[in-house]
């Protein structure tokens, strides 16, 4: 058997799992570039091929949980859209199941609210000094919660909507869904019934960064009915990087699950296999993995950079990639077109060097758009990205993608409009370039919008409108979020909202650290920096040896518990095994031999893949 077939094996196991009599749930250890999707996907085939019509026939379907709208979008086109399958991230699976029960969820969502009462209220009988700020707050968000508790009674029907921000009073939060969902169906038997017997095969892709809370919930089911109910769970503990999956979740695997092992990793090329290798061995019992026979051997640089004040940290990268370029004779590290792709800590890092900081800044912070602004589905942000900048570029060629927007969305074209139909296209033509002359001026934001408005082109939002009235000094804390933010980015360049929307989009280089597992590229340029990066999450700083181990670090270690160090290494090796040809790790630290010296005792570089820069 060749080399690279050392893994054949496994696909059968899992065959044999699902389609045998009786069938037997599993937990299939997938590594980095270990080809899990492709098993999946298999595994799906021969499931939809010899009992998919039978499952139709009793009105049954496969589930299948996965991370991300992506990933499920991408085995559906691999899949050719069969109704066998309910494929779904996890939160649009648990909705889909517990929506019909309102006054289940009801009665649960009201109960945790009440705790929070019960629990701020503590806080403000023990509080000593009554004139703080914390106090105040609390006395706030204490009445507000009671008024809330008191309008969710009244509640019929909720409402929650998996890829929007959920402000309606009745719409339930994404935490509040899978806590909810967990609690109603760890505490009802007939709804784990009901589950098992409509879905009797249920997987769940990345299972370890799947919500702990539904983990024991689907364990519990396939605990109850496990003669009708298969389990399957494929993941790799060496990439969890969110702190809600299940911790070591190896440990709680049933003794008769099978546990099969994925050692191929057919992404990466050999050197970089190899530091993966020993970057995982710390993390889990499985992580050694085996290179194709015909994988190319590879490269991996870390430079690390001495940070100081006023550091050039662009023209820092530039000449990383240019000694990358020189070193794997790959003209794609360093030309005009470069195809490299470049992860940071935090969006914000990104953003520092695209240029759009200050408008992404404002706007990060609004509540509204938690959830939608790195989608890039804020409505008033649409505004611009779908229907201003697409007019001013398609004005400067044949302007037919302008005249679509318009046909579609402009007050002057509506049926409505008695006026000449001529003479009213004539006009749309001539609004249309002033407004393009301004965007591609790169006017402010202010006076692009200004412009719309005045030309009556498209209907501006509101939010917007009412932004572009106010000059910096209007802005004050009594302004509501949303408008107090547009209305501090109103002076800056109408480019800022297209270099956003490239970002947003993947039409850029730059992605984050966490943003991209799953993913893989030729060339990758990590960029570690723990002075840019807000979070206590993780720290570099601490797994490169530059800062010590705090006493709880250590607590924690001690105690066989996560600590930021450990989320810290399973990130790293995330980053790491993006990379299937090159990869460079740019660290910016104060003690620059420290990392050295570190690294090189850890085995993952050797001195000579090490630059002090």
């Amino acid at each position: 058997m060749s080399n690279n077939n050392i893994d054949s094996h496994v696909d059968d196991t899992l065959e044999k799992c699902v389609l045998a009599t009786p069938r037997k749930s599993f937990f299939l250890f997938a590594g980095a570039g270990s080809g899990k999707t492709y098993s999946l996907v298999l595994l799906l085939k021969k499931i939809r091929d010899r009992i998919g019509a039978d499952l139709l026939l009793q009105g049954k379907n496969v589930a299948v949980i996965t991370f991300t709208n992506a990933a499920t979008d991408e085995i559906i086109n691999r899949l050719g859209h069969s109704s066998v399958f309910h494929i779904s991230t996890i939160h649009s699976f648990v909705w889909d199941v517990i929506k019909w029960y309102p006054k289940d969820i009801r009665e649960l969502y009201c109960q945790y609210i009440e705790k929070d009462i019960q629990e701020l209220s503590r806080k403000i009988e023990a509080a000593k000094n009554k004139n703080t700020k914390t106090y105040s707050t609390n006395v706030a968000k204490c009445e507000y919660l009671k008024e809330k508790l008191e309008k969710s009674r009244t509640i019929e029907k909720f409402v929650y909507n998996p890829n929007g921000s959920n402000l309606e009073y009745n719409a339930l939060k994404h935490a509040e869904v899978i806590k909810i969902s967990a609690q109603m169906i760890l505490n009802s038997r007939m709804l784990q019934q009901i589950i098992a017997q409509r879905y009797p095969i249920l997987l769940i892709d990345e299972s370890q960064d799947t919500k702990k809370e539904l983990v024991d919930a689907f364990f519990e089911i396939q605990k109850n009915f496990g003669d009708v109910f298969t389990l399957g769970l494929l993941g790799d503990q060496k990439q969890r990087i969110y702190t809600d999956g299940k911790d070591n979740m190896v440990s709680i695997i049933p003794p008769e699950w099978e546990q099969p092992v994925k050692k191929m990793n057919y992404r990466c090329a050999k050197r970089i296999v190899k530091l993966a290798n020993t970057i995982g061995k710390d993390i889990d019992t499985h992580a050694e993995q085996t290179s194709r026979e015909n994988a190319i051997e590879g490269f991996t640089r870390l430079f690390v950079v001495q940070q100081c004040d006023g550091i050039n940290k662009n023209k820092v990268e530039q000449t990383v990639m240019k000694s990358m370029c020189n070193l794997t004779k790959d003209a794609k590290w360093f030309e005009s077109n470069a195809d490299v792709k470049i992860l940071t800590l935090e969006h914000m890092m990104a953003a520092k060097r695209l240029g759009f900081e200050q408008f992404f800044g404002p706007l990060a912070k609004v509540t509204k758009y938690q959830m939608t602004l790195l989608q890039g589905t804020v409505s008033e942000l649409e505004f611009f990205t779908k229907m201003v900048l697409p007019i001013a570029d398609s004005i400067k060629t044949d302007g037919r993608i302008a005249l679509d927007i318009l046909k579609a969305y402009s007050p002057l074209l509506s049926k409505q409009n008695i006026e000449n139909p001529y003479k009213l296209y004539l006009r749309c033509r001539e609004e249309a370039g002033k407004v393009s002359n301004k965007v591609n001026d790169d006017q402010s934001i202010r006076e692009v919008a200004k412009a719309v408005w005045n030309s009556q082109l498209l209907t501006v939002p509101e939010v917007i409108r009412q932004a572009s009235e106010l000059t910096p000094d209007d802005i004050n804390d009594e302004l509501e979020e949303e408008l107090q933010a547009w209305a501090k980015v109103m002076n800056l360049p109408i480019s800022m909202v297209r270099r956003y929307d490239d970002y947003v989009n993947q039409r850029t280089c730059f992605d984050t650290h966490q943003g991209v597992k799953g993913l893989e590229f030729d060339r990758v340029m990590v960029i570690i920096d723990d002075s840019e990066a807000k979070g206590f999450m993780f720290s570099y700083d601490k797994l490169f040896g530059v800062k010590e181990l705090t006493r709880t670090d250590m607590e924690h270690i001690e105690a066989g518990e996560e600590s930021s160090v450990n989320r810290t290494q399973r990130l790293f090796y995330v980053t790491c095994t993006r990379a299937k040809e090159s990869l460079a790790i740019v660290m910016y630290t104060n003690d620059p031999n420290k990392v050295k010296n570190q690294v090189i005792s850890k085995d993952w570089f050797t001195e000579q893949e090490i630059e002090l820069l």
